[in-house]
């Protein structure tokens, strides 16, 4: 198999972990405080991943002795941001909307991505893969203005957990351009991912018992069920250590713009459980935008698809 066609497999599983997590995410919040889950994921990763790494990279760690003070900077600065700032806000807002919400406004990630790579990073993007976006584009608006038509309002979920989410969006492409132009080549994608856990683990843990005492941390975490902590599970090991290593490995073969037109996709992975798990409403109007979404993946990655045979 071509190793592009194994990047683009990478990129659809990262799109499937991540569709199915903002259902999970909500349905654990139910009882979890998200400082508390946040620090509960961080803590699962970092345990698994720190063995793995020592384990399958022994060589790695020697790149961060070779680390500039401005390298480290950039370094905890960028965990900071892709791991506290990013999901801290994206946990927060999805306790005041709903995950379809949630799932479709992360879905602009990746226009936003593409125009700071064009602009920032100075990569090319090909006139179809342009088309490609525009199209997945519109298709996440017509998901974000479904609810106009339903209940008059632009947002079915609060406005606030919406632009919570928003923000969070914005740090996520932050995040990935940063390492792109900085750590890229001084670090490999797994080692990026195991710093950007671990600086979460130590940062969210200051605020979770700034926030709560250890009496009350110990009670939430015995009276809640057996799924709750599995979606903690789900949350660490899917969604956070192989999607995000996923992520970071599927770009050494293709560029900013061209990994994060994956992300139009999630929110087609998020629809049947907040449908049949969560019972959020879903319209036709919803349906629609996400075969609007899905075509224009398929059409700005067609491209590589047709001169591959040619």
């Amino acid at each position: 198999m071509p190793a592009r066609y194994k990047t683009y497999l990478l990129l659809i599983l990262v799109a499937v972990f991540w569709g199915i997590a903002p259902p999970v995410i909500k349905y654990t919040l139910g009882y979890f405080p998200t400082t508390l889950f946040l620090t509960y994921r961080f803590l699962m990763i970092s345990a698994v991943m720190i063995p793995y790494l020592l384990i399958t990279e022994p060589d790695s760690w020697q790149s961060m002795g070779e680390l500039k003070p401005r390298d480290w900077l950039i370094l905890i600065a960028c965990g900071f941001v892709g791991s506290t700032v990013q999901l801290g806000l994206l946990f927060w807002g999805l306790e005041l909307t709903t995950s379809l919400d949630a799932s479709v406004i992360n879905a602009t990630s990746p226009i936003l991505a593409a125009l700071a790579s064009h602009y920032i990073l100075r990569e090319f993007i090909p006139p179809r893969e342009k088309i490609g976006h525009i199209i997945a584009f519109i298709g996440s608006l017509i998901i974000v203005v479904q609810p106009m038509f339903e209940g008059h309002r632009l947002f079915s979920g609060s406005i606030t957990g919406n632009l919570l989410i928003l923000s969070g969006t914005i740090a996520w492409v932050i995040y990935a351009l940063i390492t792109k132009r900085e750590l890229k080549h001084k670090m490999s994608p797994l080692l990026l991912t195991v710093t950007m856990f671990f600086t979460g683990l130590v940062s969210m843990s200051v605020i979770t018992f700034f926030t709560y005492p250890p009496s009350k941390i110990q009670s939430i975490l015995i009276s809640a069920p057996i799924s709750a902590h599995l979606g903690v599970l789900y949350m660490a090991l899917f969604s956070g250590a192989l999607a995000y290593w996923a992520y970071q490995e599927a770009q050494k073969t293709v560029t900013v713009a061209e990994a994060n037109i994956f992300l139009y996709l999630p929110p087609v992975f998020t629809l049947p459980l907040a449908y049949f798990w969560l019972h959020e409403h879903i319209s036709l109007m919803f349906l629609f935008g996400s075969l609007v979404v899905t075509i224009g993946v398929i059409y700005a990655e067609s491209r590589h698809r047709r001169h591959h045979f040619i």
